[in-house]
């Protein structure tokens, strides 16, 4: 059966479960969606109205925490994302990424990029079927209005937001002070990977799962603030799993011999 992960690819909460399966190795086949039509894919394939979601051994894995755990029971205890002694506060940081930066950081991309909706096209729409694309360039007028509503957009919104990343940069930086390597410890975990993956919309890291619109085309204004924080010390953390960890593979039970 063939496993299948819907997403809107240039997603960073996808891009977190595509980097856990790639990781281990486990063959998938990538649908990927438009904004807004990813709702009535997600649920279709029963899930509720977001994406990622993974269908795999007639499961349905609805969220990207859900999925990083499905693959983690499928690697050796070497490799595990959720070790077990560290389980709970990698599941504690793992959750507060999600619940902040991740909603934080796409907020105030989108405020960035919605304006110049259509220059982003080449990159927002890679993946997506051609009737997909078509919708697209047929309404990316309405896209600023829907989206902006959907999640909340506004000026004041973005500046907030955009507030909340560098405070959780900061603490992040603070938690590696010690010189760890890893936020909790020695290990790369599902807490890593879930940082770096939903820095992505304040990072625009080249070796994201596909790719990200080179700065040079970005507003400067968004420019301007992704060299800042990837000067960070927690943008320079970001940027290092990107380039050690994003393309590492491990063993599991589902990698092809």
């Amino acid at each position: 059966m063939t496993t299948r992960l819907l997403t809107i690819p240039i997603s960073h909460f996808c891009e977190k479960a595509r980097w856990a399966l790639d990781r281990a190795g486990i063959a998938y086949t990538e649908e990927g969606h438009l904004q807004v039509i990813h709702i009535w894919k997600a649920r279709r394939a029963g899930g509720g109205q977001t994406v990622p979601v993974l269908v795999a051994d007639g499961e349905v894995m609805a969220d990207s925490t859900a999925i990083i755990e499905w693959v983690d029971r499928r690697l050796p205890a070497t490799e595990r994302l959720y070790p077990d002694h560290l389980a709970a506060e990698v599941h504690r940081l793992e959750a507060g990424f999600d619940a902040g930066l991740g909603p934080d950081g796409r907020l105030w991309m989108y405020h960035e990029t919605l304006p110049v909706i259509k220059a982003m096209a080449p990159w927002a729409l890679a993946g997506i079927p051609a009737w997909e694309r078509r919708v697209f360039n047929g309404g990316s007028r309405l896209m600023n209005p829907i989206i902006s509503r959907y999640l909340g957009v506004t000026p004041t919104a973005a500046s907030v937001a955009l507030a909340n990343v560098y405070r959780t940069y900061d603490e992040v930086a603070a938690q590696l002070a010690d010189g760890r390597p890893f936020l909790t410890g020695n290990r790369f975990t599902a807490a890593d990977l879930t940082f770096a993956a939903l820095s992505a919309p304040v990072l625009c890291p080249a070796e994201y799962g596909l790719e990200l619109p080179p700065l040079d085309v970005l507003p400067a204004s968004m420019t301007d603030e992704v060299r800042l924080l990837r000067e960070h010390p927690a943008g320079v953390f970001g940027q290092r799993l990107f380039a050690q960890e994003r393309h590492r593979r491990v063993q599991s039970d589902r990698t092809p011999a």
